[in-house]
């Protein structure tokens, strides 16, 4: 050893400690994203579809209006295919810009407030329930279960031409 230098002993408890750390971050579900904080950031618009959630009758008024057929997700909270369509389909960029700007769209949940009513009235029968309905509310297309996003603009794009 060189004269006036000291060296550390390896601390393990220091290294024991963030290893809890670590796992307990992980157990909770934390994570920690590292990215820039000047990096900007896409629109919500460019990525994934912007629903309406709102009273079914206003956005209905909303699509009369702008002259613009309405897609409708019909969804429970506890359905798994609905789930993987909200994180799969719902945030393909293609499907989402031509959607947004081609339909008013709505997301009914079936189950809780108005939409109890409005699966009634499209007898919806399970779960997702994917409706396109003309501006004046007349059903045009439906489609029951889960889509490819290439599938779903394409009964978009039928609605949309017919209207």
């Amino acid at each position: 050893m060189k004269k006036g230098t000291a060296t550390r002993p390896f601390n393990s408890s220091a290294l024991a400690i963030a290893g809890l750390l670590v796992l307990a971050l992980q157990a909770c579900n934390y994570r920690i994203a590292f990215a820039s904080p000047l990096k900007k950031k896409q629109t919500t618009e460019q990525r994934e579809l912007v629903f309406f959630t709102d009273a079914f009758a206003g956005r209905l008024d909303s699509a009369k209006l702008a002259g613009r057929p309405v897609f409708i997700d019909f969804y429970t909270s506890w359905c798994g295919p609905c789930k993987i369509m909200d994180r799969d389909v719902f945030t393909d960029p293609t499907l989402a810009a031509y959607l947004n700007e081609n339909f008013v769209n709505l997301k009914v949940n079936a189950e809780v407030g108005e939409g109890v009513a409005l699966a009634g009235k499209f007898e919806i029968m399970g779960y997702p329930t994917l409706v396109f309905i003309d501006a004046s509310g007349k059903e045009q297309k439906r489609l029951l279960g889960m889509a490819k996003a290439a599938r779903l603009q394409q009964l978009g794009e039928k609605v949309h031409k017919s209207k």
